[in-house]
């Protein structure tokens, strides 16, 4: 019964993927609604796949909340940061979202009361499937935080220190099983603790100024548009 009742979340997740494709199975119409969902095979197999992260994640969500996680178990899932939550009812949930066209849903495990834009729910670990099975491409926390825009880019500003700042921006080509490193950005501090700010091009270093480093810090931390996130809780 779990299981079924987590495939009918996940498959309720995927309709918004494919409500404008033509390519059955049918799911029947729930009370909330008056048109049935059409579920692609490809969405039907995304499910599936997922399925198993999800129960996982149920169930690890569950210790959380008796008090009792285990940090090995919850860091193999892609969170980093689990010694510092605290369990609120309906904070931990998912969401499931083609982010980038190429009709592979990706499953993105997310908390909803954290750090990050306002109502934006916090990436907390990113999966896409390669040869239908689930890979692990992303892991976020709060001193390194991944945004997710609109046209599938994903900004992360990450932070070692207190004068050790990092902006990447990355990208899920179609088909890929990783992310693509667009851009990389960096500033820290020389052995005479002289500050310096850096823009990586091709793997060559070229030195910028504050100015220009600073100007760039908002579209990482806060992109103009990101991509909506039907969040749905778990546990």
């Amino acid at each position: 019964m779990k299981k079924l009742c987590i495939l009918l979340a996940l498959l309720l997740g995927l309709c918004a993927l494919a409500a404008c494709k033509k390519t059955p199975p049918v799911i029947p119409t729930t009370a909330a609604t008056t048109e049935p969902a059409i579920i692609t095979t490809a969405a039907l197999a995304a499910a599936d796949a997922y399925a198993p992260i999800l129960e996982e994640y149920a169930r690890l969500v569950q210790t959380l909340r008796d008090g009792e996680p285990d940090y090995d178990e919850w860091e193999a899932l892609g969170f980093v940061e689990v010694s510092y939550f605290e369990y609120k009812e309906g904070a931990l949930g998912y969401a499931v979202k083609d982010i980038n066209g190429d009709g592979i849903p990706e499953l993105l495990l997310l908390e909803n009361d954290s750090w990050g834009n306002p109502g934006e729910p916090a990436i907390n670990s990113l999966f896409t499937l390669k040869d239908g099975k689930p890979v692990n491409i992303g892991q976020y926390w709060s001193r390194h935080r991944g945004h997710l825009a609109a046209d599938g880019t994903i900004y992360t500003v990450g932070s070692s220190s207190a004068w050790s700042t990092y902006l990447d921006s990355y990208a899920l080509e179609p088909g890929a099983a990783e992310l693509t490193h667009l851009t990389e950005y960096y500033t820290d501090i020389d052995d005479q603790e002289n500050q310096f700010w850096v823009r990586v091009v091709d793997g060559a270093q070229e030195n910028i100024t504050e100015a220009e480093f600073d100007a760039l810090v908002p579209k990482y931390e806060e992109p103009a548009n990101l991509m909506k996130l039907d969040f749905i809780p778990i546990g």
